[in-house]
């Protein structure tokens, strides 16, 4: 066969593309122009997270006494639950901070509050209660919750709430006169009235008989009944004749109690109360007398 020029210099192109693909096709298989490679990490801790913090709202405290205020804290932890550290709350007014010193009228602490319950992997569920006295101030408070990581990270969250205003009072239980006879006039007989609230009160009082408004102020087993003015009252001990007339509506006392900052100190006012028994009643004779705590 005779081989021309134009016959090899086709064979010479057919030689060329044979090489170019073979080196195309090589090149996609052993040597590709990019790659994807995994990256891994194993990460051995994880910051707390207070992911929900809820504090009783609207608070009404009890008279003379504490109430308990609760918050409750949902922790997140992606190392585990069981790491979670020193979860620990504080309870404050407004214009105080969480880290200040407890005080019966605008902080407390709860330095271990308990865990309730947890979903046995990353979440548990933690209360701080509180109990707050009486003479609280009203007002905005906050409830604070921290929590530390067993590898040394925190977090902290505070939701607020309200205290309401309690106008309150405790008066002695019994004022008794004793045994008298028709026409004395008893000695004095003290009566301590002592602010069982968060606020300043002045004291009104009245008296009645067997109901309200009756013009009364002891009824008794025999005979005729005691009127509301034979009792008299004062607020320091003075004589009868300088006393104030006991009326069936309310009379001021003109005396002021401040709001406690202590329960070992309670806010106290002894007032000092006289009976003149008219004729003619005879045996045991009771009355009521009312003492309201209203505004300064």
């Amino acid at each position: 066969m005779r081989y021309t020029t134009k016959n090899r210099i086709i064979q010479v192109s057919i030689i060329v593309l044979i090489l170019f693909f073979a080196l195309q096709a090589n090149a996609q298989v052993g040597y590709p122009d990019h790659m994807n490679v995994t990256t891994t990490v194993n990460i051995t801790n994880a910051l707390p997270v207070i992911i929900n913090l809820s504090v009783e709202q609207d608070i009404t405290l009890n008279v003379g006494s504490t109430k308990t205020v609760t918050c409750n804290a949902t922790i997140r932890n992606w190392g585990g639950y069981n790491n979670l550290e020193n979860v620990m709350g504080t309870f404050y007014y407004y214009l105080n901070e969480s880290g200040d010193p407890d005080s019966g009228n605008v902080h407390y602490t709860n330095s271990s509050c308990a865990e309730i319950s947890n979903d046995g992997e990353f979440i548990a569920n933690y209360s701080c209660s509180f109990d707050v006295w009486y003479y609280a101030n009203n007002g905005t408070w906050f409830c604070n919750v921290s929590v530390n990581e067993s590898s040394g990270f925190s977090d902290s969250v505070f939701n607020d709430t309200t205290i309401n205003a309690l106008y309150a009072l405790n008066v002695t239980d019994v004022i008794d006169y004793g045994d008298m006879l028709v026409f004395e006039t008893s000695s004095n007989v003290s009566a301590n009235i002592t602010n069982f609230g968060n606020m300043n009160i002045n004291v009104s009082v009245l008296g009645y008989g067997a109901t309200e408004g009756d013009g009364l102020g002891l009824v008794c087993q025999y005979g005729d009944n005691i009127d509301v003015e034979h009792q008299r009252f004062s607020v320091t001990s003075v004589p009868w004749d300088d006393k104030t007339p006991l009326a069936s509506t309310n009379q001021d006392m003109n005396i002021t109690l401040f709001q406690p900052t202590d329960a070992t100190a309670p806010v106290t006012w002894e007032t000092f109360w006289q009976l003149y028994v008219p004729p003619n009643p005879m045996g045991i004779c009771t009355g009521t007398l009312r003492f309201t705590a209203t505004t300064t």
